[in-house]
């Protein structure tokens, strides 16, 4: 705003504008109820200029907590038929009893026992043997109006009043009606002062030598030449804009389209499987022993009901399966322990996506060689923290060849960190043991904002004892990401909750 001159300023200004400053030259410091008054704009036009000074500079705003008047339920009925005590004295056109009074001024009976006594108080009503007459300065009052009938009426049009701000008569009228129940309240607000700045009163004082500054450009002008006579209004195209924000997919959610795309133009397959899934495909058919201690509770979801499911259409692979891990076989010794189809047949949430490479692995569209993937959803009892979520997505792969080797897997490791995670800072270590892969590997990824590196590559070569069981007699290399973390990896991001936020501000500002 510096660099630009008083002139140019003042040649900016909307009409509402001006007339703000105007109106704070002479006032230095005025609410938008004063605004209101000085310069005839309604309250959301000066709102929507203040708020253009505001980003010029030219004016300040100071908010101060304040206690309002507003109308409350009885008093927004009150606005439009009277105060009951007013109704009570017109309907007294002659001598009345109570009851034919509530009924022409429809008051209910504890209105017209508080007008009762009011009135009579005041000296406006005489009540003998049952009957109402209203007396010569009852008779005054029908034709005058009170304080609090002037009081409501004037919160009526402006909504609400500022206590401190109330004239005496106000006041006393306000505690008046305050001690009658449901007519006002008075409730705490930030109250906003617009004050002028040395920059704005430079500017307004300029724009008392300007001339009227025209915005618009109409077709009357040009069809009878004014516009050759006309000041016109200098278009600031340097001013804030209100930002806009198209329709645009969950980022989350644009980035598992986007690794979809990546893959399938590798060359790759997408495979699916079931989110309720069993142990045969979970547990068993990776090789994992049914006594191994992460099929507990504390690291899978059982299905309560139904408890098991149907594995007879598997049955020559269970057997194969069951015969392996009890016996083994030429090249493996087993796990020499007792099988249970049972066991094999309980259904739980899929806890990990190695569960849809084992199912494609007996699925007849299997091609040799071939590549497949999945991004899908897992379900493991975790605490949550920024880096654990009970429900996460995977992405597994496979790739089914005879010519496929351990060199060629950590190939396609760091393909993926640079074409995935957009990152060269991958490291590998051979310290990581899953019952279904020998040899073993997990890659980490260094996150670029906590610098700390993160475990998101698990992967290796499947062991003979998962594939030959399910009829594959070439080499397997598997991996199962973690996609949540890879995305973390890749914005930046610190706490994995946010994958699934409803923070617009995040949403809002996150890239196409």
């Amino acid at each position: 705003m510096a660099i630009k001159s008083i002139d140019m300023i003042a040649e900016t200004l909307q009409d509402a504008e001006a007339a703000i400053l105007q109106a704070l030259k002479k006032l230095k410091k005025a609410d938008i109820l004063e605004l209101e008054k000085a310069t005839k704009l309604t309250a959301d036009i000066l709102a929507r200029a203040a708020l253009w000074l505001q980003n010029k500079d030219l004016i300040t705003v100071e908010e101060e907590p304040a206690n309002v008047v507003v109308l409350d339920r009885l008093g927004e009925e009150y606005v439009l038929k009277g105060l009951p005590e007013k109704c009570f004295i017109r309907a007294c056109t002659d001598t009345l009893t109570l009851e034919q009074i509530g009924k022409k001024a429809d008051l209910d009976k504890q209105e017209l026992k508080f007008c009762l006594g009011y009135l009579k108080k005041k000296g406006m009503i005489t009540f003998k043997e049952g009957e109402v007459q209203v007396t010569d300065e009852g008779k005054c009052c029908i034709r005058e109006k009170t304080l609090e009938e002037n009081f409501l009426d004037k919160l009526s049009k402006e909504k609400e009043l500022e206590v401190s701000k109330l004239s005496p008569e106000e006041k006393h009228a306000f505690e008046v009606l305050k001690k009658r129940k449901e007519i006002v309240r008075e409730i705490p607000r930030k109250v906003r002062d617009y004050v002028i700045t040395k920059l704005g009163l430079d500017v307004a004082e300029k724009l008392k030598a300007m001339p009227a500054m025209v915005g618009v450009l109409t077709p009357e002008m040009i069809k009878t030449g004014t516009w050759q006579t006309k000041k016109f209004r200098r278009y600031d195209v340097t001013a804030p804009v209100p930002g806009i924000y198209p329709g645009k997919k969950q980022p989350y959610l644009a980035f598992m389209d986007e690794v979809k795309k990546e893959l399938v133009a590798m060359g790759f397959e997408e495979m699916t499987g079931p989110l309720v899934e069993s142990a045969f495909f979970n547990n068993d058919a990776l090789f994992m022993p049914q006594d191994h201690p992460a099929r507990g509770i504390h690291d899978i979801y059982f299905v309560k009901e139904p408890k098991y499911g149907n594995l007879s259409k598997y049955k020559k692979y269970l057997d194969k399966v069951a015969e392996i891990q009890e016996k083994g076989d030429d090249e493996s010794t087993g796990w020499q322990i007792p099988f249970s189809r049972q066991e094999s047949s309980r259904l739980l949430l899929r806890s990990q996506t190695t569960a849809v490479s084992a199912r494609m692995l007996i699925n007849p569209a299997l091609k040799i060689p071939g590549k497949y993937f999945t991004i899908n959803r897992v379900y493991r009892p975790e605490k949550l923290d920024p880096t654990h979520l009970t429900e996460f997505y995977q992405l597994e792969g496979i790739v089914v060849g005879e010519d496929v080797n351990f060199r060629q897997l950590l190939g396609l490791l760091g393909n993926f960190a640079k074409k995935i995670a957009r990152t060269d800072e991958i490291r590998f270590t051979p310290i990581a043991y899953f019952p279904f892969t020998e040899p073993s590997v997990t890659a980490y990824m260094k996150h670029p904002i906590t610098k700390k590196w993160i475990e998101v590559m698990p992967a290796g070569v499947f062991r003979p004892e998962v594939t030959k069981p399910l009829g594959i007699d070439v080499p397997v290399l598997a991996w199962g990401f973690g996609f949540d973390r890879l995305f973390m990896i890749r914005e930046g991001i610190t706490d994995i909750r946010q994958l699934f936020s409803s923070d617009l501000s995040y949403l809002r500002e996150a890239k196409i």
